[in-house]
């Protein structure tokens, strides 16, 4: 497995060129995850409104006010299912593995309408490596809300259009916002009402969505639930899969030219090279960071090294009070700390978590490289294994926060999670939510402060937007054009 990821930066440059290379690979793939970089996100207590209709409303006007500035794509398509032979001591044994070819293109996108640009915003772009003079220079223009008469322009709407032609599953990380936005800037206009919204996306969308933050919030077990964690969190539990002979995911990427112009190449496996043990900043974990992903202190004195987080956070996070409308229990849910993180109510439950980083760094100092509960590490894998080190300097996208590299770690998540369930055993067969085993959280959408997620489904009391019904008709017939090629 290659120990770069291959990300090709999609402008105007180059869009035209790279056109056909998007095309194929949204025709290839088996699912797409995508991922947004907005301008900005306005007023957070009016999107996390506590009313669904008066935060949809508020989301409305957000898409409305602000613009994506960059979009993630990254494709993953399915090569084979199948079981290999693995050296294991004196013989050999058969692993399940799930091959996927993996294309991620970013795609720098330029509203030609008026756009509101957040101070914070930029400063957080900036502060990760966004290049604003190409984005103004040579980003993809589009506009917003429905198709305009005599538009002949080669613009994203087309690119997003086609993907819809060809009717693959969304993956999306806590994406409610990025499916709002992705609606009015590069569909239509957006509905009035919620339910009128969801049914919409139920057509656009018919092989489903899947939200990997409502997958983690709601039936996996992890004490973080933001993306980089969950990302490097299952590179381990898959690596730990290969080594038990267990289903697992291995990843290959097409053969572009290591020195080719506009393809960055990101190391994304840092987590099998770092030990512990070995670090000398022995600061303890900043548990705001440790737990949500970010730090709103500028001046924060605590350690914020993601790779030690994932390591040394092992404690099960705490489940939210009150019934849930699901049979299946949630856990891992964080809703409760991020409503009351600082709130003395709270401070009984994170005490075991304060616990936890004391004897981490206690462990750290007294350990020894073979200690029990240590990560498996990347010498002790057998050959050809999914973990590698990667030397880290000279790598970009380190941290993320590149739409197209949060689009591959999105991709990543719901792969492993697919894999783990163990019921796809072929690539020929469909990949359905049944199929795959996950019939009961598709089509969910994580809300944030709720014990809920958003249904994408059409009620029995709503009904289809007349702005998408009469914009869907164009899209199926480029499906149709599709099948007779």
């Amino acid at each position: 497995m290659e120990d770069k990821l291959p990300i090709i930066e999609v402008t105007g440059d180059n869009y035209a060129q790279v056109w056909p290379c998007m095309a194929k690979a949204f025709k290839d793939a088996t699912f797409i995850a995508m991922d947004c970089e907005l301008s900005g996100l306005g007023n957070r207590s009016k999107i996390n409104s506590s009313e669904l209709d008066l935060r949809y409303q508020n989301l409305v006007e957000l898409a409305n006010s602000h613009a994506i500035v960059a979009l993630g794509i990254s494709c993953f398509s399915c090569n084979s299912v199948s079981s290999i032979d693995m050296q294991e001591g004196n013989g050999k044994e058969q692993t399940p593995v799930t091959y996927y070819m993996v294309q991620t293109f970013n795609v720098l996108t330029m509203c030609s309408d008026p756009f509101t640009v957040e101070c914070g915003s930029l400063k957080f772009l900036h502060n990760h490596g966004f290049d604003f003079n190409k984005l103004y220079a040579k980003g993809v223009l589009y506009y917003k809300g429905c198709d305009r008469r005599n538009d002949n322009s080669f613009s994203v709407r087309q690119l997003f259009t086609k993907m819809l032609e060809y009717r693959k599953p969304l993956i999306v990380h806590n994406g409610l916002i990025d499916l709002v936005f992705l609606y009015q800037s590069f569909y239509c206009d957006l509905p009035k009402k919620n339910d009128t919204f969801a049914a919409d996306l139920d057509d656009l969308f018919p092989e489903g969505v899947y939200d990997t933050k409502y997958l983690a919030e709601f039936h996996q077990a992890f004490p973080a639930t933001y993306l980089e964690y969950l990302f490097k969190k299952m590179q381990l539990k898959n690596a730990s899969c290969q080594k038990k002979g267990e289903w697992h995911v291995r990843l290959c990427f097409p053969p572009y030219p290591r020195h080719a112009p506009n393809i960055d190449w990101y190391s994304y496996l840092q987590v099998f090279s770092y030990r512990v043990q070995d670090d000398p900043d022995d600061r303890e974990l900043c548990k705001c960071f440790a737990y949500h992903g970010y730090c709103k202190n500028d001046k924060c004195m605590l350690g914020h090294n993601i790779n030690r987080v994932v390591k040394e956070l092992q404690t099960p996070g705490a489940k939210k009070q009150g019934n849930s409308k699901y049979y299946l229990p949630r856990r891992g849910s964080l809703v409760h700390i991020i409503e009351k993180f600082s709130s003395k109510a709270e401070e009984t439950r994170p005490q075991k978590r304060e616990a936890s980083f004391k004897e981490a760094s206690i462990t750290k100092k007294q350990k020894s490289p073979k200690a029990p509960n240590e990560p498996e590490q990347v010498t002790k894998e057998p050959k050809n294994v999914v973990a590698m080190e990667v030397k880290q300097e000279n790598s970009r996208g380190v941290n993320g926060h590149r739409a197209g590299y949060d689009a591959f770690m999105t991709g990543f998540v719901f792969a492993t999670i697919v894999s783990m369930k163990g019921q796809l055993t072929s690539k020929d067969d469909p990949f359905t939510p049944k199929n795959i085993g996950l019939a009961d959280q598709v089509n969910k959408v994580f809300l944030m402060g709720k014990d809920f997620p958003f249904l994408i489904r059409t009620g029995h009391y709503s009904s289809k937007s007349s702005n998408h019904c009469g914009k869907i008709i164009n899209v199926r017939k480029g499906e149709i054009t599709q099948r007779k090629v």
